[in-house]
């Protein structure tokens, strides 16, 4: 069985506080997503090997890519495009992800980069563009 994209649920901390969190859906103006876990790998070859080297993994760094559509009144939109995020650096940039996924639940602290508003041709809706970050280790738990 396959683990169709629409079956993801993607959530932005948008308010409230790390104890009572507004989250909004990322579902509803961001079209699609692509997930990926940069990994930092160190390869070594040692005189044992015969010259064959051996490779571990030592960090990684997870980014989240969405596009989508410029809702005017989704509440993530007006969040990301508002005066304090996309002028904004350091703690305005910061915030939380919830990705709901095959019966599990990732939280991750995040930092918003990359937002762009692509525009597009005249019959067609403003694009947009965001970048999550990941920052630390995330929490996994079974999804509720």
């Amino acid at each position: 069985m396959i683990l169709l994209n629409n079956e993801i649920k993607a959530y932005l901390m948008i308010g409230g506080s790390d104890e009572a969190p507004v989250w909004g859906d990322l579902g509803k103006a961001f079209k699609s997503v692509t997930q990926s876990l940069g990994e930092s790998k160190y390869t070594a070859s040692y005189l044992a090997d015969g010259g064959f080297s051996s490779s571990e993994v030592t960090g990684l760094s997870f980014q989240l890519t969405l596009t989508g559509d410029y809702i005017k009144k989704d509440p993530v939109i007006k969040y990301i495009f508002s005066e304090n995020v996309v002028y904004g650096v350091g703690e305005a940039r910061k915030s939380k992800l919830k990705l709901v996924r095959d019966g599990t639940e990732i939280q991750w602290g995040v930092t918003l980069t990359k937002i762009s508003e692509d525009g597009g041709d005249a019959n067609e809706p403003d694009e947009v563009t965001l970048e999550l970050s990941g920052n630390g280790r995330p929490t996994v738990s079974a999804a509720e």
